[in-house]
């Protein structure tokens, strides 16, 4: 496999499939959060990310329905994806969803800072206003994430 790159995403066979669930989720919210994408690409089921959010999965990873590195790449194609629609990065907290035990929730198994990182960031449109309603919803922070 190669590796994706700025000269060579739009070619990957996964980058349709990304074009395609970005746009359904921008319609739907104005934004994407990579958890929702990998469901959009049926990669990941809504039941696997509640118990994730409930905290009985350890780690989101455990669930996805491809090996690792594909999931990796599908990170990679978003963001440069997200670039080319100037979707602004906005670093997300994410806590387990149980009264009295809000941990934050890992995404991988091994804490890989900079995978975290990605699943982590949302990509806002920049038509929506980054609203209290939605930073509540969705626990986002001011930090921007680099691209």
């Amino acid at each position: 496999m190669k590796k994706v790159t700025v000269g060579n995403y739009r070619t990957d066979k996964f980058y349709l499939r990304i074009v395609k669930a970005t746009a359904e989720l921008l319609t739907e919210q104005g934004y994407v959060a990579p958890a929702q994408l990998f469901q959009k690409m049926e990669i990941l089921t809504e039941t696997d990310i509640a118990a994730w959010r409930r905290g009985r999965l350890p780690y989101l990873e455990k669930a996805i329905r491809c090996n690792l590195a594909k999931a990796n790449r599908i990170l990679r194609i978003l963001r440069f994806h997200a670039h080319d629609l100037n979707l602004k990065p906005s670093s997300t907290m994410y806590l387990r969803n149980q009264p009295g035990n809000r941990m934050p929730l890992k995404f991988t198994k091994y804490g890989d800072k900079k995978l975290e990182e990605a699943y982590a960031r949302h990509l806002i449109s920049p038509r929506l206003k980054v609203s209290k309603q939605y930073a509540e919803t969705v626990g986002v922070t001011e930090e921007k994430a680099a691209h």
